[in-house]
Protein backbone atom coordinates (compact mmCIF):
# COMPACT_ATOMS: atom_id res chain seq x y z
CA UNK A 1 0.00 0.00 0.00
CA UNK A 2 1.17 3.30 -0.65
CA UNK A 3 0.85 6.27 1.43
CA UNK A 4 1.26 9.45 1.25
CA UNK A 5 2.07 11.90 4.37
CA UNK A 6 3.80 14.58 6.11
CA UNK A 7 6.82 13.96 8.40
CA UNK A 8 5.50 12.56 11.63
CA UNK A 9 6.31 14.08 14.82
CA UNK A 10 7.67 10.98 15.58
CA UNK A 11 9.74 11.01 12.40
CA UNK A 12 11.52 13.92 13.50
CA UNK A 13 11.86 12.66 16.71
CA UNK A 14 14.13 9.33 15.43
CA UNK A 15 15.59 12.23 12.65
CA UNK A 16 17.08 14.08 15.79
CA UNK A 17 18.28 10.82 17.23
CA UNK A 18 20.30 10.24 13.81
CA UNK A 19 21.91 12.98 14.30
CA UNK A 20 23.43 12.40 17.58
CA UNK A 21 24.88 8.98 16.62
CA UNK A 22 26.37 10.72 13.90
CA UNK A 23 28.38 12.33 16.57
CA UNK A 24 27.12 16.05 16.37
CA UNK A 25 26.84 18.00 19.59
CA UNK A 26 23.20 18.89 20.31
CA UNK A 27 22.19 21.81 22.62
CA UNK A 28 21.45 19.76 25.83
CA UNK A 29 17.22 21.77 25.29
CA UNK A 30 17.18 20.36 21.80
CA UNK A 31 18.32 16.96 22.98
CA UNK A 32 15.57 16.70 25.70
CA UNK A 33 13.42 17.77 22.93
CA UNK A 34 14.19 15.03 20.99
CA UNK A 35 13.53 12.41 23.67
CA UNK A 36 10.36 13.91 24.68
CA UNK A 37 9.17 13.82 21.23
CA UNK A 38 9.76 10.29 20.68
CA UNK A 39 8.94 9.00 24.71
CA UNK A 40 6.09 11.47 25.20
CA UNK A 41 4.25 11.99 21.67
CA UNK A 42 4.68 9.06 19.54
CA UNK A 43 1.31 7.02 20.47
CA UNK A 44 -0.47 10.60 20.42
CA UNK A 45 0.79 11.56 17.49
CA UNK A 46 1.29 8.26 15.05
CA UNK A 47 -1.24 7.47 12.46
CA UNK A 48 -0.03 4.46 11.37
CA UNK A 49 -1.84 1.15 11.86
CA UNK A 50 -0.64 -1.59 13.37
CA UNK A 51 0.10 -4.47 11.30
CA UNK A 52 -0.26 -7.50 13.11
CA UNK A 53 -0.44 -11.61 12.27
CA UNK A 54 -1.47 -13.91 14.74
CA UNK A 55 0.62 -17.55 14.99
CA UNK A 56 0.23 -20.41 16.71
CA UNK A 57 3.82 -21.69 18.59
CA UNK A 58 4.51 -24.87 20.33
CA UNK A 59 5.45 -23.89 23.74
CA UNK A 60 6.55 -26.69 25.83
CA UNK A 61 5.09 -28.97 23.70
CA UNK A 62 2.01 -27.35 23.80
CA UNK A 63 -0.11 -25.18 21.08
CA UNK A 64 -0.70 -21.66 22.75
CA UNK A 65 -2.18 -18.50 20.24
CA UNK A 66 -2.14 -15.81 23.15
CA UNK A 67 0.74 -14.44 24.42
CA UNK A 68 1.40 -12.85 28.10
CA UNK A 69 4.22 -15.46 29.04
CA UNK A 70 7.19 -13.67 30.22
CA UNK A 71 7.53 -12.84 34.00
CA UNK A 72 10.26 -10.94 35.85
CA UNK A 73 11.78 -13.84 36.93
CA UNK A 74 12.19 -15.61 33.24
CA UNK A 75 14.18 -14.14 30.44
CA UNK A 76 14.12 -16.57 27.76
CA UNK A 77 10.68 -18.78 26.54
CA UNK A 78 10.80 -21.27 23.51
CA UNK A 79 8.40 -20.48 20.51
CA UNK A 80 9.35 -23.47 18.28
CA UNK A 81 8.16 -23.02 14.92
CA UNK A 82 9.15 -24.61 11.57
CA UNK A 83 12.48 -26.28 11.75
CA UNK A 84 13.71 -25.12 14.66
CA UNK A 85 13.61 -27.64 18.10
CA UNK A 86 15.06 -28.18 21.58
CA UNK A 87 17.53 -30.76 19.70
CA UNK A 88 18.78 -27.72 17.21
CA UNK A 89 18.42 -24.57 19.31
CA UNK A 90 21.59 -22.77 20.40
CA UNK A 91 22.48 -20.18 23.62
CA UNK A 92 23.95 -16.95 22.67
CA UNK A 93 26.09 -15.88 25.57
CA UNK A 94 27.05 -12.99 27.30
CA UNK A 95 31.14 -12.09 26.18
CA UNK A 96 31.54 -13.09 30.45
CA UNK A 97 30.07 -16.48 30.41
CA UNK A 98 32.33 -17.52 27.32
CA UNK A 99 35.22 -19.61 28.39
CA UNK A 100 38.53 -18.24 27.64
CA UNK A 101 38.71 -20.92 24.34
CA UNK A 102 35.30 -19.66 23.22
CA UNK A 103 36.56 -15.38 23.41
CA UNK A 104 39.69 -17.05 21.42
CA UNK A 105 37.85 -18.62 18.61
CA UNK A 106 35.41 -16.35 18.45
CA UNK A 107 38.33 -13.21 17.76
CA UNK A 108 39.85 -15.84 15.21
CA UNK A 109 36.74 -16.26 13.55
CA UNK A 110 36.66 -12.02 13.08
CA UNK A 111 39.71 -11.39 12.18
CA UNK A 112 39.45 -14.76 9.72
CA UNK A 113 36.66 -12.96 8.04
CA UNK A 114 39.50 -9.32 7.57
CA UNK A 115 41.77 -11.52 5.97
CA UNK A 116 39.12 -13.12 3.00
CA UNK A 117 37.99 -11.36 0.33
CA UNK A 118 35.40 -9.79 0.00
CA UNK A 119 32.61 -10.98 -2.67
CA UNK A 120 30.03 -8.25 -2.87
CA UNK A 121 31.38 -5.83 -4.86
CA UNK A 122 30.27 -3.03 -2.62
CA UNK A 123 32.50 0.03 -2.64
CA UNK A 124 35.53 0.05 -0.36
CA UNK A 125 34.72 -3.90 0.35
CA UNK A 126 38.20 -4.98 0.42
CA UNK A 127 37.23 -8.05 3.01
CA UNK A 128 34.58 -10.15 4.01
CA UNK A 129 34.26 -8.34 7.10
CA UNK A 130 34.19 -5.14 5.13
CA UNK A 131 31.09 -7.32 3.00
CA UNK A 132 28.94 -6.49 6.14
CA UNK A 133 30.05 -2.81 6.79
CA UNK A 134 29.93 -1.69 3.39
CA UNK A 135 26.18 -3.34 3.13
CA UNK A 136 25.55 -1.58 6.74
CA UNK A 137 26.76 1.46 4.97
CA UNK A 138 24.33 0.79 1.78
CA UNK A 139 21.36 0.69 4.37
CA UNK A 140 21.99 3.67 5.81
CA UNK A 141 23.00 5.74 2.84
CA UNK A 142 21.10 8.67 2.40
CA UNK A 143 20.30 7.76 -1.88
CA UNK A 144 18.48 4.49 0.21
CA UNK A 145 16.68 7.43 2.58
CA UNK A 146 18.09 5.28 5.34
CA UNK A 147 16.04 2.31 5.30
CA UNK A 148 17.96 0.34 8.06
CA UNK A 149 17.55 2.97 10.75
CA UNK A 150 14.63 5.37 12.46
CA UNK A 151 12.13 2.83 10.25
CA UNK A 152 9.92 -0.25 11.44
CA UNK A 153 13.18 -2.34 10.01
CA UNK A 154 15.71 -1.04 12.31
CA UNK A 155 15.52 -4.08 14.77
CA UNK A 156 14.66 -6.90 11.93
CA UNK A 157 17.47 -5.69 9.75
CA UNK A 158 19.93 -6.32 12.33
CA UNK A 159 18.72 -9.44 13.80
CA UNK A 160 18.81 -10.57 10.25
CA UNK A 161 22.44 -9.08 10.03
CA UNK A 162 23.74 -10.65 13.03
CA UNK A 163 22.18 -14.09 11.35
CA UNK A 164 24.04 -13.22 8.11
CA UNK A 165 27.22 -12.65 9.96
CA UNK A 166 27.10 -15.67 12.50
CA UNK A 167 26.63 -18.04 9.42
CA UNK A 168 29.04 -16.40 7.45
CA UNK A 169 31.71 -17.05 10.57
CA UNK A 170 30.44 -20.58 10.67
CA UNK A 171 30.35 -21.67 6.87
CA UNK A 172 33.92 -19.49 5.93
CA UNK A 173 35.49 -19.24 9.01
CA UNK A 174 35.11 -22.86 10.86
CA UNK A 175 33.84 -20.93 13.72
CA UNK A 176 31.62 -23.32 15.93
CA UNK A 177 29.72 -20.87 18.64
CA UNK A 178 27.65 -18.56 18.40
CA UNK A 179 27.58 -14.61 18.33
CA UNK A 180 28.21 -13.44 21.96
CA UNK A 181 26.57 -10.77 23.31
CA UNK A 182 27.69 -7.70 25.99
CA UNK A 183 25.57 -6.87 29.18
CA UNK A 184 25.77 -2.92 29.05
CA UNK A 185 23.28 -2.85 31.73
CA UNK A 186 25.90 -4.71 33.91
CA UNK A 187 28.82 -2.45 33.54
CA UNK A 188 26.35 0.83 33.53
CA UNK A 189 25.22 -0.17 37.25
CA UNK A 190 28.87 -1.10 38.03
CA UNK A 191 30.02 2.64 37.56
CA UNK A 192 33.38 1.56 35.31
CA UNK A 193 31.79 1.21 31.92
CA UNK A 194 34.76 -0.81 30.72
CA UNK A 195 35.48 -3.14 33.57
CA UNK A 196 34.36 -6.06 31.24
CA UNK A 197 37.91 -8.29 29.57
CA UNK A 198 36.71 -7.80 26.42
CA UNK A 199 38.67 -4.77 26.53
CA UNK A 200 41.76 -6.45 27.42
CA UNK A 201 44.59 -6.74 24.62
CA UNK A 202 44.18 -10.39 23.92
CA UNK A 203 40.53 -9.93 22.87
CA UNK A 204 38.76 -6.68 21.75
CA UNK A 205 41.69 -3.98 22.81
CA UNK A 206 41.27 -1.15 24.48
CA UNK A 207 41.12 2.92 23.93
CA UNK A 208 42.78 4.44 21.25
CA UNK A 209 45.64 6.25 21.45
CA UNK A 210 47.38 9.78 19.65
CA UNK A 211 45.73 12.57 17.96
CA UNK A 212 43.62 9.97 15.28
CA UNK A 213 42.15 7.85 18.53
CA UNK A 214 43.91 5.03 16.27
CA UNK A 215 43.61 1.84 18.26
CA UNK A 216 47.59 0.18 18.35
CA UNK A 217 46.64 -2.66 21.38
CA UNK A 218 44.93 -6.15 20.72
CA UNK A 219 44.26 -8.07 17.79
CA UNK A 220 42.54 -5.68 15.91
CA UNK A 221 45.43 -3.26 16.73
CA UNK A 222 46.46 -1.09 13.40
CA UNK A 223 43.98 -2.06 11.10
CA UNK A 224 43.18 0.31 7.79
CA UNK A 225 39.22 0.87 7.38
CA UNK A 226 38.42 0.88 3.68
CA UNK A 227 34.35 1.66 4.44
CA UNK A 228 33.24 5.04 5.46
CA UNK A 229 33.64 7.61 6.91
CA UNK A 230 29.79 7.98 6.80
CA UNK A 231 29.31 7.61 3.13
CA UNK A 232 33.20 8.01 1.81
CA UNK A 233 35.27 4.84 1.07
CA UNK A 234 38.27 6.52 2.15
CA UNK A 235 41.06 4.29 4.21
CA UNK A 236 41.52 5.30 7.85
CA UNK A 237 42.47 3.93 10.66
CA UNK A 238 40.40 1.69 13.13
CA UNK A 239 40.01 4.23 15.94
CA UNK A 240 37.88 4.27 19.28
CA UNK A 241 37.51 6.93 21.91
CA UNK A 242 35.81 6.15 25.00
CA UNK A 243 33.17 8.22 26.53
CA UNK A 244 32.44 6.64 29.62
CA UNK A 245 29.81 9.53 30.56
CA UNK A 246 27.92 8.36 28.02
CA UNK A 247 27.87 4.69 28.92
CA UNK A 248 27.07 4.87 32.52
CA UNK A 249 24.13 7.43 31.41
CA UNK A 250 22.81 6.29 28.04
CA UNK A 251 23.64 2.17 28.95
CA UNK A 252 21.39 2.46 32.37
CA UNK A 253 18.93 -0.51 33.04
CA UNK A 254 16.61 1.92 33.51
CA UNK A 255 16.57 3.37 30.04
CA UNK A 256 15.72 -0.16 29.05
CA UNK A 257 12.83 -0.39 31.71
CA UNK A 258 10.97 2.75 30.18
CA UNK A 259 11.52 1.19 26.61
CA UNK A 260 9.50 -1.99 27.93
CA UNK A 261 7.14 0.01 29.88
CA UNK A 262 6.32 2.74 26.94
CA UNK A 263 4.04 2.19 25.05
CA UNK A 264 2.29 -1.23 25.48
CA UNK A 265 2.52 -3.39 22.64
CA UNK A 266 2.91 -0.75 20.71
CA UNK A 267 6.12 -1.23 17.81
CA UNK A 268 6.83 2.02 16.97
CA UNK A 269 7.18 3.35 20.01
CA UNK A 270 9.24 0.53 21.28
CA UNK A 271 11.67 0.43 18.28
CA UNK A 272 11.90 4.30 18.78
CA UNK A 273 12.73 3.78 21.90
CA UNK A 274 15.34 1.70 21.59
CA UNK A 275 16.81 3.90 18.80
CA UNK A 276 17.72 6.24 21.63
CA UNK A 277 19.09 5.34 24.72
CA UNK A 278 19.81 1.59 24.78
CA UNK A 279 21.27 1.51 21.47
CA UNK A 280 22.90 4.96 21.60
CA UNK A 281 24.68 4.16 24.54
CA UNK A 282 27.68 1.10 22.72
CA UNK A 283 28.15 3.09 20.12
CA UNK A 284 29.14 6.35 21.58
CA UNK A 285 30.38 5.20 25.13
CA UNK A 286 32.72 2.88 22.56
CA UNK A 287 33.56 6.29 20.47
CA UNK A 288 35.73 6.29 17.46
CA UNK A 289 34.66 4.27 14.34
CA UNK A 290 31.33 3.19 16.38
CA UNK A 291 30.17 6.42 16.46
CA UNK A 292 29.21 6.23 12.62
CA UNK A 293 25.97 5.68 11.81
CA UNK A 294 27.03 4.19 8.01
CA UNK A 295 29.83 2.36 8.91
CA UNK A 296 29.95 1.24 12.88
CA UNK A 297 30.47 -2.20 11.80
CA UNK A 298 34.03 -1.37 11.50
CA UNK A 299 34.43 -1.96 14.98
CA UNK A 300 33.84 -5.74 15.82
CA UNK A 301 32.22 -4.38 18.88
CA UNK A 302 28.86 -3.63 16.74
CA UNK A 303 28.23 -7.33 16.58
CA UNK A 304 28.23 -7.79 21.01
CA UNK A 305 26.58 -4.39 21.15
CA UNK A 306 23.49 -5.54 18.39
CA UNK A 307 23.37 -9.14 19.80
CA UNK A 308 22.66 -7.25 22.88
CA UNK A 309 19.84 -5.06 21.40
CA UNK A 310 18.64 -8.56 19.76
CA UNK A 311 18.19 -9.93 23.21
CA UNK A 312 16.29 -6.68 24.38
CA UNK A 313 13.62 -6.95 21.24
CA UNK A 314 13.36 -10.78 22.31
CA UNK A 315 12.59 -9.97 25.32
CA UNK A 316 10.10 -7.52 24.60
CA UNK A 317 8.37 -9.93 22.03
CA UNK A 318 7.74 -12.63 24.44
CA UNK A 319 5.49 -10.45 26.42
CA UNK A 320 2.77 -10.46 24.60
CA UNK A 321 3.55 -12.73 21.51
CA UNK A 322 0.56 -12.98 19.06
CA UNK A 323 0.42 -8.84 19.55
CA UNK A 324 4.28 -7.64 19.49
CA UNK A 325 5.77 -10.69 17.52
CA UNK A 326 4.32 -9.86 14.22
CA UNK A 327 3.71 -6.39 14.89
CA UNK A 328 4.81 -3.26 12.88
CA UNK A 329 4.25 0.40 12.25
CA UNK A 330 5.43 3.03 10.31
CA UNK A 331 7.37 3.59 6.60
CA UNK A 332 9.45 1.99 4.98
CA UNK A 333 11.87 4.79 4.50
CA UNK A 334 12.49 8.20 6.28
CA UNK A 335 12.64 10.42 3.53
CA UNK A 336 9.13 10.19 1.50
CA UNK A 337 10.24 8.55 -2.26
CA UNK A 338 8.82 9.90 -5.41
CA UNK A 339 5.15 8.06 -5.22
CA UNK A 340 4.74 8.91 -1.28
CA UNK A 341 5.64 6.41 1.51
CA UNK A 342 5.17 3.08 1.30
CA UNK A 343 4.04 1.44 4.92
CA UNK A 344 6.12 -1.19 6.17
CA UNK A 345 4.04 -4.76 5.96
CA UNK A 346 5.66 -8.15 7.44
CA UNK A 347 6.26 -9.36 4.21
CA UNK A 348 8.52 -6.47 3.65
CA UNK A 349 11.69 -7.90 1.63
CA UNK A 350 15.24 -6.98 3.56
CA UNK A 351 18.28 -6.89 1.36
CA UNK A 352 21.51 -8.13 2.73
CA UNK A 353 23.15 -6.64 -0.27
CA UNK A 354 24.56 -10.08 -1.47
CA UNK A 355 25.96 -11.62 1.32
CA UNK A 356 23.37 -14.03 2.12
CA UNK A 357 20.05 -14.00 0.12
CA UNK A 358 17.46 -11.33 1.13
CA UNK A 359 14.20 -12.55 3.40
CA UNK A 360 11.13 -11.08 5.02
CA UNK A 361 10.56 -9.35 8.33
CA UNK A 362 8.73 -12.19 8.92
CA UNK A 363 11.39 -14.57 8.82
CA UNK A 364 13.08 -12.89 11.48
CA UNK A 365 10.50 -11.86 14.00
CA UNK A 366 10.87 -15.23 15.54
CA UNK A 367 14.31 -16.41 16.34
CA UNK A 368 12.87 -19.82 17.04
CA UNK A 369 10.87 -19.99 13.94
CA UNK A 370 12.73 -22.00 11.81
CA UNK A 371 15.06 -18.86 9.83
CA UNK A 372 16.75 -18.25 12.97
CA UNK A 373 16.75 -21.01 15.95
CA UNK A 374 18.65 -19.47 18.77
CA UNK A 375 18.14 -18.38 22.39
CA UNK A 376 20.05 -15.95 25.50
CA UNK A 377 21.37 -17.52 28.23
CA UNK A 378 19.30 -14.75 30.19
Amino acid sequence: MVKKSRRSVADVGRLLGCQLLRGLRLFPPLLMLSLSILLGLTALTSTSPLHSRSSTFSYNGTEVTHGHYLDESITSRTFFNGTCSKDNIVTRKEWRSLQDDEKTAFVEAELCLMNLPGTTGLPGAVSRFDDFQAAHQQGTNNTYGDIIHYTPQFLAWHRFQLHAHETVLKEQCNYTGTLPWWDEAQDAASGDFFQSDMWEDRWFGGNGSSIDNCVTTGPFANRTIHVGPIEQTTDYCFARKWNETKGLDYGARSHVDACYEFGGDEFESFYGCMAYYPHIAGHQATGGVMTDVDSSPGDPLFYLHHTYLDRLWWQWEQVNVTDRMFALAGNTTVTEPPGGFVEMTIDYEMNMFGIVPNVTVADVVNIQGGYLCYEYEY
